[in-house]
């Protein structure tokens, strides 16, 4: 990488956003976070599964739909409409990690175009950085939602580039290994957001670069 102002896409949910509000919403109702965390990925399985077959996939019906199944075993202490509700509220509701604020105005201050590219409602992204007082270092927020397949597939990234009218550099920036490859099969460069100190995937692409936070991209892009 270089120092020349990019265009860089954030990736939103678990790359941008904290979901542990979300485990202890599951917890307050009666499951536990092993279920939240399975209910998380349930999505992400129901969404892929959509796109594969060239249906059109909306997050919140399916994150919805999949809290009702994943809550039904577990011994809750409320009607499970009020938990899949509550379940639902702390998603729509979660912050940004604590290293993205900083990260963000630091890239844009160095003079980087950055958008948010989601599977899910943009609105969530926009509120976030919003409440953390860098929305207006963001040049867009986008989602796939009515545009184009989910992430990772390739036209979902052609998509970002074309509707942000990007023609230089252009970067994804993500925690989610199946998103670092699917914007390198698009011809993007790559940055893996290893927060926990995982082991990266040999089947997936490797990323052009990996950071343990948002606060140390700058420097990889200096």
């Amino acid at each position: 990488m270089t120092n020349t102002p990019a265009t860089i896409f954030f990736d939103v949910n678990e790359t941008l956003s904290d979901l542990s509000p979300v485990g202890d919403a599951f917890e307050a109702v009666g499951a536990t976070r092993e279920v939240a965390s399975s209910w998380f990925a349930s999505i992400l399985r129901d969404g892929f599964a959509l796109t594969a077959v060239g249906t059109e996939a909306r997050f919140l019906n399916i994150a919805t739909t999949n809290a009702r199944d994943s809550l039904g075993a577990s011994p809750l202490n409320m009607p499970i409409d009020e938990a899949v509700d509550a379940v639902i509220a702390a998603f729509s509701n979660v912050s940004l990690h604590s290293d993205v604020a900083p990260g963000i105005r630091a890239l844009h201050d160095a003079g980087h175009r950055l958008f948010t590219l989601s599977n899910g409602p943009a609105s969530n992204a926009e509120r976030m950085l919003t409440k953390a007082g860098v929305a207006d270092a963001m040049a867009g927020f986008l989602s796939v939602e009515g545009n184009s397949p989910w992430k990772p597939a390739r036209a979902s990234y052609e998509d970002a580039l074309t509707r942000t009218a990007t023609s230089g550099v252009a970067h994804l920036v993500a925690v989610h290994p199946w998103d670092i490859h699917g914007a390198a099969e698009a011809g993007l460069s790559t940055v893996w957001v290893n927060r926990q100190g995982a082991t990266y995937p040999a089947h997936f692409t490797a990323p052009t670069v990996t950071a343990e936070t948002l606060e140390q991209l700058h420097t990889h892009l200096a």
